[in-house]
């Protein structure tokens, strides 16, 4: 499924801080939340998320591929849930886009922090040190706005990738 470029904009640039969590489960249903900070979509059905210390959700995308990454800007109530199946890559290119999505998303905090007379406090400075173990690659299959959560993104924009604002 396309990723709406609304989306987009929201997990790679736009949004001043969204707040993305990623799910996954166990085999046998046993669910796991955790947020998530390099994460980034990389192609117009794709996500990638950097696993720099996923040790739970790692065991679980080994037992169960499939996932749901919730994306909100609540200075903007907009609030979405992308669920679809994600593959672990150690090697290769998908995972030195890995290296190169921790990179952006460090530089666009640093220069946040700069902006807004930030300083980072010491437990974030040793988490952001911390490189890439693996990268997480998410083809999304299905999306939902969690403001009506009964509707799939394709009902609510008529299939348009492009939309700008939910039609009630």
């Amino acid at each position: 499924m396309r990723i709406p470029v609304e989306i987009k904009e929201m997990i790679n640039e736009k949004a001043r801080v969204p707040r993305i969590h990623f799910a996954t489960s166990t085999r046998d249903g046993k669910p796991n939340v955790v947020p998530i900070g390099y994460v980034e979509v990389i192609s117009d059905e794709e996500v990638l998320i950097v696993d720099t210390l996923m040790d739970k959700t790692r065991k679980n995308l080994e037992e169960n591929p499939q996932v749901a990454i919730a994306v909100e800007v609540m200075e903007k109530f907009k609030v979405y849930q992308l669920k679809g199946k994600a593959n672990i890559f150690t090697e290769g290119k998908v995972f030195e886009k890995a290296f190169e999505t921790q990179k952006r998303r460090d530089e666009r905090r640093r220069l946040r922090y700069a902006r807004e007379g930030l300083k980072e406090p010491g437990w974030a400075r040793e988490l952001h040190q911390r490189k890439p173990k693996a990268a997480v690659l998410v083809k999304v299959e299905e999306i939902y706005s969690t403001a009506n959560p009964e509707q799939k993104i394709e009902e609510a924009w008529g299939g348009s990738p492009n939309f700008e604002s939910v039609r009630k």
